[in-house]
């Protein structure tokens, strides 16, 4: 029988002829990742964006900014709302329609670990207490499923927010918003006070106070997805290692290493704390990788 017709038939058997020997089809060892690459700018017409490949995982982030008002509960800050999406180019088992489990599931972990890991402050987001904030519209775009997706998905996110531009807001005693104006400072710009000549003429311009928020902090957390198959432990499983695994154990840590969160969506085997160390411990030493992936990027 060949290969791929065994490997079809018998998918366990023949995945359990490479652990035994302590390696796996793709030729990794159980406790390799694979390697990861960041970019910057990749969406012009988005306010930061950054491409992520982990192995042949790749997503896509990008964000765009607006201004609202902030809500009842808390006037001076802002907020974030992330997205991800697994369209159904991005692998055979996607379907189109409505949105899937693994979809919604990815978007409310990577809303959590930006959040916990306070990777942005929502205070800086304030324009003007009570009145305006910036809303961050994280989008996160799945373009190729090989595994490991909320890994790839939450790198992107940081990759995004880091490579955001805020504007220069300016906001009068009217309370009129002008995104991207620049403080007066004496000297403006002589074409754009023709054009506003006879509006200046009707009523007298305020002065007006300009602020230039923040988005992004240094911290930058990083997920690692380990799976559990028949007692061993399984580092970055591409996709169809995923489909074996008896369940997933994703440690998310930041740039000290200190543990954000740990998830474990299911599954048919039950974690033990030796196991969940070993993930830790795993994530650790994956983020330095990542961290340097991230540091050729925006250097």
């Amino acid at each position: 029988m060949e290969a791929a017709a065994y490997k079809r038939l018998y998918p366990h058997e023949y995945y359990e002829k490479f652990v035994r020997e302590g390696a796996r089809p793709d030729g990794r060892p159980l406790g390799r990742a694979r390697p990861v690459s960041v970019a910057r700018g990749v969406v012009s017409t988005a306010d930061g964006s950054s491409l992520v490949k982990i192995g042949r995982t790749t997503a896509l982030a990008a964000v765009k900014l607006e201004v609202v008002a902030p809500t009842l509960d808390a006037p001076d800050e802002g907020n974030i709302d992330v997205t991800v999406e697994l369209p159904p180019m991005c692998s055979a088992t996607t379907r189109p329609g409505r949105v899937s489990e693994e979809a919604a599931y990815c978007s409310r972990r990577v809303a959590d670990v930006l959040h916990d890991a306070k990777v942005v402050d929502p205070k800086l987001l304030c324009i003007d207490p009570g009145k305006f904030a910036w809303r961050v519209c994280l989008d996160v775009v799945v373009l190729d499923h090989d595994g490991c997706v909320l890994d790839a998905a939450v790198l992107a996110a940081n990759g995004a927010l880091r490579d955001c531009v805020v504007p220069v807001v300016s906001v009068d005693e009217r309370g009129e918003v002008s995104v991207g104006a620049k403080a007066s400072d004496g000297a403006g710009d002589a074409a754009a006070e023709n054009e506003g000549a006879e509006k200046t003429k009707k009523r007298k311009t305020t002065t007006t106070t300009t602020k230039r928020c923040e988005v992004t902090t240094n911290v930058a957390p990083v997920s690692l997805t380990t799976g559990l198959y028949r007692g061993r432990l399984i580092v970055d499983p591409n996709s169809e290692e995923e489909a074996l695994m008896e369940a997933a154990v994703t440690v998310c840590v930041d740039d000290s290493g200190a543990v954000v969160a740990v998830l474990k969506p299911g599954g048919d085997a039950e974690a033990t704390e030796t196991q969940i160390a070993h993930c830790v411990a795993a994530a650790r030493a994956r983020r330095e990788t990542c961290a340097n992936a991230m540091r050729d990027a925006f250097s």
